[in-house]
């Protein structure tokens, strides 16, 4: 998995128990996650699956989007360089002549918090919205003779129009990513391409460049199925493959081809897990006897309680309910001790599956 797919999302499934929904929603705010809620049918992992595609998409949208707009605020003030000289955001006749009222409070705003009059800072300063609200037909005159100079690409018969229609729907896109709304409904690719082609009227080796960094599409082959956001449970990661055993049997049994194919032994008592071991635990139990035995060993000789009564065999199995989530059983291996987890069955005691740390299944 790439950094990108990484993004917003563990390797390791999260336990939704009813206790950390409530305290998400609560987080999130019901009226927000009702929106995914809704996108999902009711279902609240896959609305959460959702919430974490958005906000991953979200992300992977950043740098074409800053990439479009720095470019535009540049190619702007190119052309307003051209008309109005390097200081045009102080010249008057920009000022009271061409700048509507909206687009003047928006740049006495910047140049107060630039605390500068220098050009550079106040351009830092000024928002998606005054850029592109630059374009609206308002600006007509502005950009008559100056379109080209901002936007070299432009074929010829084309001007402002064409590049508000590109700038108006950037502008919307941007702006629900930087409020953390959703994007889910939005033509992404239609989008991209937006961004692609506005960044390449500028300039086509920028654009090059955006497009060949860009992971929006990474991301959206992974966007989440209602089938996939499903819990997982530790029955869904466990392997079935183990050999239950009974605490008199003999260890002739680890001679038999089931034995030697399967993962672990369980040990019940009465139907119940009372421990398991690992091949290897057997075979360093039988490897201290034969030691003192100077490599004379029965396994008949030799049982199952035996082997269960070393503290590490003891200390290194865990139980958990096979129906619980399986981020339960990832905690449980994380601690040093552990070496195996069996699954049972809540109701019976019976073992389900087991998961071995050293398989690194989880």
């Amino acid at each position: 998995m790439s950094d990108t797919e990484r993004m917003a999302e563990s390797q390791v499934p999260y336990a939704y128990d009813p206790q950390s929904i409530d305290a998400l929603k609560a987080s999130l705010s019901p009226q927000r996650f009702a929106t995914y809620l809704a996108k999902a049918g009711g279902d609240e992992h896959y609305a959460f699956a959702l919430y974490l595609y958005n906000a991953r998409l979200a992300k992977s949208l950043l740098f074409p989007l800053s990439v479009t707009e720095v470019t535009l605020r540049n190619a702007v003030d190119a052309a307003l360089v051209a008309s109005h000289g390097t200081s045009w955001h102080q010249d008057a006749g920009l000022r009271n002549q061409v700048l509507t009222a909206q687009s003047l409070d928006t740049l006495d705003r910047a140049i107060i918090r630039a605390k500068s009059n220098a050009r550079g800072k106040v351009i830092a300063e000024l928002t998606f919205d005054f850029w592109s609200n630059l374009f609206r037909v308002d600006y007509a005159g502005l950009w008559r003779t100056k379109a080209n100079i901002a936007f070299p690409g432009l074929p010829h018969g084309h001007g402002r129009s064409e590049v508000q229609t590109l700038v108006k729907e950037i502008n919307r896109l941007r702006n629900r990513v930087a409020h953390h709304e959703h994007i889910l409904d939005m033509n992404i690719p239609d989008l991209l391409a937006k961004m692609h082609r506005l960044t390449e009227l500028r300039c086509a080796v920028t654009a090059a460049w955006m497009r060949h960094h860009t992971t929006v599409s990474l991301v959206m082959r992974a966007r989440p199925s209602r089938a996939a956001s499903a819990p997982v449970t530790f029955a869904s990661r466990s392997d079935v493959n183990f050999v239950a055993v009974a605490p008199d049997d003999s260890l002739l049994f680890l001679c038999d081809a089931g034995a030697k194919s399967c993962c672990a032994f369980v040990c019940l008592d009465g139907g119940a897990v009372i421990g398991a071991f690992t091949h290897r635990q057997a075979m360093e139990y039988l490897a201290d006897q034969a030691s003192e035995l100077e490599g004379l060993l029965d396994f008949k000789g030799h049982c199952v309680s035996e082997v269960l009564k070393n503290p590490a065999v003891q200390q290194g199995m865990k139980i958990t309910d096979a129906g619980a989530a399986f981020a339960v059983a990832v905690d449980l291996l994380r601690q040093p001790q552990t070496k195996m987890v069996v699954g049972i069955d809540a109701a019976t005691g019976t073992p389900q599956g087991v998961i071995i740390r050293a398989h690194r299944r989880y």
